[in-house]
């Protein structure tokens, strides 16, 4: 299962590339609009643009700076490690269920598979930690058994 938990690692970093090239762009454009912006006769109209195109830059900012981070978090873990106990990096698989435990993805296909990428902080992803293969536990009503940990 190391293979798989390889190229998953790999397709969340790329998925995470993508993100960080579209909001580059992104950014890019605003301030191509903000360059091009010209100052009119109604100056309260030029202020406003000036001012709106910052907010969305500021905005795509933001969120690049967050990407950013999320990559940088994900570029540390060695996919070929495992461990008996989950941990951050951890592929953990539940029944028909496959989470990694990284950073927070949400659902990505990896070699025609479903998994839930999980922030170790989040709801399921603290549950989870420090729990072994063949522990079974609660999670929302829901019974859950750790059939694989890689």
């Amino acid at each position: 299962m190391l293979p798989f938990k390889i190229a998953l690692h790999q397709a969340c970093l790329d998925r995470l590339a993508q993100d960080l090239d579209r909001l580059q762009k992104a950014i890019d454009a605003v301030q191509e609009d903000a360059n091009n912006e010209t100052k009119s006769s109604a100056g309260d109209k030029y202020e406003t643009s000036r001012a709106m195109l910052q907010m969305e830059k500021d905005k795509y900012s933001l969120q690049h700076e967050q990407f950013q981070q999320l990559y940088q978090q994900l570029e540390i873990l060695d996919p070929n490690q495992a461990s008996p106990l989950v941990t951050i990096g951890s592929l953990v698989n539940c029944g028909n269920d496959w989470y990694y435990l990284a950073v927070s993805l949400g659902k990505m296909q990896a070699e025609g598979k479903t998994v839930f990428v999980l922030s170790p902080e989040s709801p399921l992803g603290e549950v989870l930690m420090k729990k072994k293969q063949g522990d079974k536990f609660d999670f929302r009503g829901k019974k859950i058994e750790i059939s694989g940990l890689w």
